[in-house]
């Protein structure tokens, strides 16, 4: 597939994203590994000059030529970056996919009259769809989003390595105290973060023995389900249904106005104040509060012995 970086220039505006060739090199990345990292080298690197004529073709004339020539032309970029990451046991072929969406996003996402170069944007919308992918799937426990924490997580290992030259595994004290302040977290931040990454997440579905038939036992065999059985979620849904009639009789012990104050005042969802209250009955809002209160007393006098059968003997 080759690239024109000259051509006829349309009149039409930027059109949105849309299949093209361009995206199609992105896509072409899978199987074929060593058949993808030698297309994208015979895509040319682009001088500031060429670079600058197809943005311009590109955002301000929607030539989707100049777009697919500004894909390729970067495309090598992504390898470069994904293999820095490439030690979190995560595939580098999934670190160069996500690459190359931060490159597309790159593209849609960058503003000439800022006055930077392409490549030095790409560069850094490459980076952070790999990094966050990383975040994202390294570990089934999250380590959290924050820009520090995240700078721990990608920089904790070399800091140990700088600090502990002999070799030795664990964090002093004052280790700990010094990588905190380094990357602005807590001292618990960085010891949990150690831990974290001093660790391996283990499948529920890994065996780890037999059980007295002879089947194989996993880890997910080994952990108490906390849900409740259906027994006791049919006596809790009894309960339920129980506790509401015996409310709605107290409730129907009130008179009218009593019930209407306690309806308007607990029972919807937006309550009414006692003062509007007030206001549509012609009383204070004081003598609203003592009808409420006088009606609440009558059900609690109501609802006392019945609760009392609930009781455990």
């Amino acid at each position: 597939m080759g690239f024109s970086f000259f051509g006829k220039r349309p009149s039409a505006v930027r059109p949105a994203l849309a299949p093209s060739p361009g995206m199609a090199a992105v896509k072409a990345h899978g199987s074929d590994n060593l058949s993808y990292m030698n297309q994208i080298k015979t895509y040319p690197v682009l001088t500031e000059q060429e670079e600058r004529d197809l943005i311009v073709r590109w955002y301000e004339h929607g030539d989707k030529r100049a777009f697919d020539a500004l894909i390729a032309s970067h495309l090598r970029l992504v390898p470069k970056i994904a293999q820095k990451y490439s030690g979190y046991g995560i595939d580098v072929n999934d670190l160069i996919s996500e690459g190359n969406l931060g490159l597309l996003h790159s593209v849609e996402r960058f503003k000439p009259e800022k006055g930077f170069r392409f490549s030095t944007y790409a560069r850094w919308w490459i980076k952070a769809s790999i990094l966050n992918f990383v975040l994202q799937t390294w570990s089934l426990i999250k380590v959290g989003n924050g820009a520090h924490k995240k700078r721990l997580f990608f920089n904790l290992r070399r800091a140990k390595q700088n600090l502990h030259v002999d070799g030795q595994r664990y964090l002093s004290e004052q280790d700990i105290d010094v990588l905190a302040k380094r990357f602005g977290v807590s001292r618990e931040d960085v010891v949990a973060m150690d831990q974290r990454l001093s660790a391996n997440d283990v499948s529920l579905a890994q065996p780890i023995g037999h059980g007295n038939d002879g089947d194989s036992i996993t880890m997910a065999d080994t952990i108490a389900d906390d849900k409740p059985t259906p027994e006791a979620m049919l006596v809790e849904a009894d309960d339920r249904a129980w506790r509401s009639e015996v409310l709605r009789e107290a409730v129907s012990k009130l008179d009218s106005r009593e019930r209407e104050i306690l309806t308007r005042r607990y029972m919807t969802e937006r309550p009414v104040t006692l003062s509007k209250l007030a206001t549509v009955y012609g009383l204070t809002a004081e003598r609203v509060r003592q009808i409420e209160a006088k009606a609440i007393g009558k059900i609690r006098q109501y609802l006392r012995p019945k609760m009392r059968q609930l009781a455990p003997a």
